[in-house]
């Protein structure tokens, strides 16, 4: 692995061909997994107003999502694709064991914000997609004032 590295995506990067258009070339997804003590929150403001999703550090929490391996050489191509937030190496847990994967964060988070509901419910998609739990995609709707799909 030492020619690629893990990418844990969630948010609309549960979508792989996002993540393909992102680094200009074909990725693998790994499997599913999930980072613990972060919750997955809308608090990232984008220049329209609207909040995008983001990790945010709660104790007894969970963000689902999936671990993709993606060359080395794409890294900082990556990293320019996410602006204020960083790639940071966190761990993975996935049904064979605890893999160190790098996954979006912004600390320049807001409060009070709202989604924009179409790229909530097309999350709450991906989610479906892949067989997270209900609860789980209960969880991503729970981010609109009103839960529509």
């Amino acid at each position: 692995m030492t020619n690629s590295f893990l990418y844990f995506g969630y948010g609309c990067a549960l979508n792989p061909t996002l993540v393909e258009f992102r680094v200009n070339q074909p990725v693998e997804i790994i499997c599913s997994g999930e980072i613990k003590d972060y919750t997955l929150k809308f608090n990232r403001k984008n220049p329209d107003g609207t909040a995008r999703a983001n990790l945010s550090p709660v104790t007894d929490d969970f963000t689902l999502g999936l671990v993709y391996k993606i060359s080395k050489s794409k890294f900082e191509q990556l990293g320019q694709t996410e602006p204020e937030y960083s790639l940071s190496e966190f761990d993975v847990f996935t049904e064979n064991g605890t893999v160190t994967a790098y996954a979006f964060i912004c600390h320049h988070c807001e409060d009070e914000i709202v989604p924009d509901k179409k790229e909530v419910n097309r999350i709450a998609e991906y989610a479906k997609l892949l067989g997270f739990p209900e609860s789980y995609i209960d969880k991503i709707l729970s981010a609109l004032p009103e839960k529509t799909i």
